[in-house]
Order: structure tokens, then C-alpha cells, then sequence
């Protein structure tokens, strides 16, 4: 009793000190029971991935090939780290033969997927941020073996900042180890499903491919800007778009729009396929000579396409806060008519208004582009045509410059592993 007295005398006395110590000892309880979660869910999923390790093959069999796409530079430097911590041992104890790619350059991707060969993996895993995945899926597009993306599946390891399409396809969880595990589990699963791909043409001829969307406008411009204001510390997320209000209005987007309407008749995919040419007939030979028998290859199923002889197209003049277009894995799934959607924001906002949009978007961040407040037109195809060349495209996480572009999506060109609904950790 005496002991009790003395140590509540001691706080008493010291209060201060007793307070900092009390948070200093909450915190270090919940930084280890959040590293020991961390652990537990590494175990978990690597004691899963072993079954597949511990299966048994054929003699004429061998281990799946993958190719790992490793950016270093991901997550703050740290990514060659993280990767090996939380990834890797569950592609190696399933028994995969992993091969990695470390990325040292822009275009180092794009240049090593026009020699790889489908004879060469049997699966792509893109380690890095949503640059990185995006330089993946135009290197992918831009191959003439079309059999490659049929075939060759497309795993997600997030080590980016956003990571916004891989929370796409496992769920925006706030734990960063377990949407890690998850990506990489999936991978040794195997399950994949096709996705749609955007196709950016410029007038040159280059196209480059994305999964998301594109987004240009003031509130992009703001985001962008958010780095210099380092020094508010939590505060430079809001400080970005008064700074913005104040230094550079009106925020006013000018472009020239073309369109195509989606609708249910000009969005339907044809099927083609190149039938088997028939056997000549016999000739009298054949009553001396047996002819080889020829057997007629199978019918080759080529990607879907959308007939576009009798698009209608409109064109508009606009001038507003914000463009975005919005490929169909940020739309509802439900929705019939599969097309491109195109937001665009107010054309005059006030001050106030901006800033309460910018301060909601910081408050809710979520993975669509734009708001759902903005006007949105269901499209089949557009082209962009900006008056400010100043100006630039957000495609996907990354810059592009802002020059009249045309684009179009793709249907169900790629394929990405998924998650399994059925795997859940004990």
C-alpha cells in the first residue's frame, strides 16, 4: 500500500513527464502488435503458397516462369526491400522460377517486352508504382504477337504511392503488407481475368495505353503542386488549392471536344474469326498415290472490335475547371453499355467552391477521377484537342504533355491475375 502512495505521489509531482511516457509506452504497444499482425499474415500466406511448392509434377513438366518487373525506386527507394520482405517469399515458396527485372531507366520495360517471347514466361509481375505498371501494359499493347497478351497474364506488386489500380482489382485495404500478400498469392494461383485497356493515339501515330483514365484541370494541377508546400507538414495537402485559388484564377480549361455516343448497338463487339481453308478435292491421282490426310487448323479467335461505320460525331467547345475520362474499371459494374466516360467539371466556380472541393477530396479520397457532381457523358470515343499547350494530361499517375490526342477503349485486351474469393487466411 505504502508502494502505491509513493508511485501516485511521484505521478502526482510529475505529471508531465508521466504523460509523455504513458503515450510513449501506447505507442510502442501498438507499433508491436502491428508488427506482429505484419508477421502473422506473411506466415499465413507463405505456409498457403507452399502447397503449391510441396506438389508434385511430371517428368515432362516444369515450374511456372515469371518475370518480375522490380522499379527500385518505388516506395521512397525502399522497393528492392519491401519486395523481398513481403512478396518474394511467397512466389518462392510456391515453387516458381522467378526472374527479375530490375528497372534502371524510363523505357528499360517497354524495350525488354519487344524481345520477350511467350515461349520465355509464363506470367509478368509489375513491382512498382502505377508509372511503372503503366510503361508495362504499352510495352504489352504494342507487341504484333497478339497471342502474347491472350496468354501471358499480368500480376501487381504495390509499391507505389497511389497504386490505384491494383486496389482496383483487391480492394482498397489500408494494410499495405496484406494487399502485398494478396497480389503475390494471386499470382501463384493463377486465376486471371481480362481487362479493358484505354488507347491514347496521338497525330503522329504514336499510342501509348492506360488502365484508369486521364485527368487535366485545376484540381490536377493543384495536386501536383502539393510537394512544394513541404514545409505545412500535414497541412499542405489543404494549403495546395488556397494557394491555387488565390495565385492562379480563374482556373479555365479551353479544348475542342469530338465525340461518339456509346450506346448498346454501337458498343456491341464482333467476334471475327478466320475459318479453316477447305482441302482440294482428290484427283485422279489419288486412286494410285493415299493422299496425306490434312487436318483444318481450328478456328483462330481475334480480339473483339467495335463497328464504326455509322458513328455520329459531335463536337464542343469547352471551357471548364476539370476533364476527365474514365475507363470502365472505375464505373459500376452493373452498367449495360460499356464505354468511356466523360466528366467535366464547372466552367466558372467560385473561390470558395474550389477550395471546398479540393478540402473534400482530402478529407474523402477515394479512387474515382473527378466527382460525381460533374457532368458525365457515356462515350464510345473522343478526341481531345487543348488551346494551352502548357498544359497536361494525368494519365494514370503519370505526365504526359497535353497534345490533341484520340481515345478509345479497348475491350477485355489483357489479363491480370486476380484474387481468388474462396482463399481467405486462418
Amino acid at each position: 500500500m505504502a508502494f502505491v502512495l509513493k508511485y501516485a505521489k511521484t505521478v502526482r509531482n510529475n505529471w508531465k513527464k508521466s504523460v509523455v511516457c504513458v503515450a510513449a509506452a501506447a505507442y510502442g504497444v501498438k507499433y508491436a502488435k502491428e508488427k506482429y499482425d505484419q508477421e502473422w499474415i506473411r506466415r499465413e500466406f507463405c505456409a498457403e503458397a507452399l502447397k503449391y511448392g510441396n506438389a508434385k509434377i511430371g517428368l515432362q513438366e516444369r515450374p511456372r516462369k515469371i518475370t518480375v518487373f522490380l522499379n527500385p525506386a518505388a516506395s521512397g527507394g525502399g522497393a528492392v526491400k519491401v519486395f523481398e520482405k513481403n512478396a518474394a517469399p511467397i512466389l518462392h515458396c510456391a515453387g516458381l522460377e522467378v526472374n527479375i527485372v530490375k528497372v534502371e531507366y524510363e523505357g528499360q520495360v517497354k524495350k525488354f517486352l519487344s524481345i520477350l517471347e511467350r515461349s520465355d514466361t509464363d506470367g509478368i509481375v509489375v513491382a512498382g508504382g502505377d508509372g511503372t505498371l503503366l510503361e508495362t501494359i504499352t510495352g504489352i499493347m504494342r507487341k504484333e504477337d497478339k497471342t502474347f497478351r491472350q496468354n501471358i497474364p499480368v500480376g501487381v506488386i504495390p509499391l507505389g504511392h497511389k497504386n490505384r489500380f491494383a486496389k482496383l482489382l483487391f480492394g482498397s485495404d489500408n494494410d499495405q503488407v496484406l494487399l502485398m500478400c494478396q497480389c503475390a498469392m494471386s499470382v501463384v494461383r493463377g486465376l486471371g481475368r481480362s481487362v479493358d485497356v484505354i488507347s491514347l493515339k496521338e497525330d503522329n501515330g504514336r499510342t501509348a495505353y492506360a488502365l484508369c483514365g486521364l485527368e487535366m484541370g485545376a484540381f490536377r494541377e493543384a495536386e501536383q503542386r502539393k510537394s512544394k508546400y513541404w514545409y505545412f507538414g500535414g497541412l499542405k495537402h489543404r494549403m495546395t488549392y488556397l494557394r491555387s485559388a488565390f495565385l492562379d484564377w480563374p482556373p479555365v480549361l479551353k479544348a475542342k471536344l469530338s465525340y461518339v455516343l456509346a450506346t448498346e448497338e454501337n458498343t456491341q463487339p464482333r467476334q471475327q474469326t478466320e475459318q479453316p481453308k477447305e482441302q482440294p478435292k482428290g484427283s485422279w491421282l489419288s486412286m494410285l498415290f493415299k493422299p496425306k490426310v490434312i487436318k483444318p487448323k481450328a478456328a483462330e479467335l481475334f480480339e473483339e472490335e467495335t463497328d464504326d461505320d455509322n458513328d455520329v460525331v459531335e463536337t464542343r467547345n469547352l471551357s471548364t475547371v476539370e476533364l476527365t475520362t474514365v475507363s470502365t474499371c472505375l464505373q459500376d459494374p452493373g452498367q449495360t453499355v460499356k464505354g468511356l466516360e466523360l466528366g467535366i467539371g464547372p466552367a466558372e466556380p467560385s473561390i470558395w467552391e474550389f477550395i471546398s472541393e479540393g478540402w473534400r477530396r482530402v478529407s474523402e479520397p477515394t479512387l474515382r477521377l473527378g466527382t460525381r457532381s460533374n457532368e458525365t457523358i457515356l462515350v464510345k470515343k473522343i478526341r481531345i484537342e487543348p488551346e494551352d499547350p502548357t498544359k497536361f494530361y494525368n494519365i494514370d499517375g503519370e505526365l504526359f504533355e497535353s497534345v490533341p490526342v484520340t481515345i478509345e477503349l479497348l475491350r477485355k485486351r489483357v489479363k491480370f491475375f486476380c484474387v481468388d474469393p474462396d482463399f481467405k487466411i486462418s
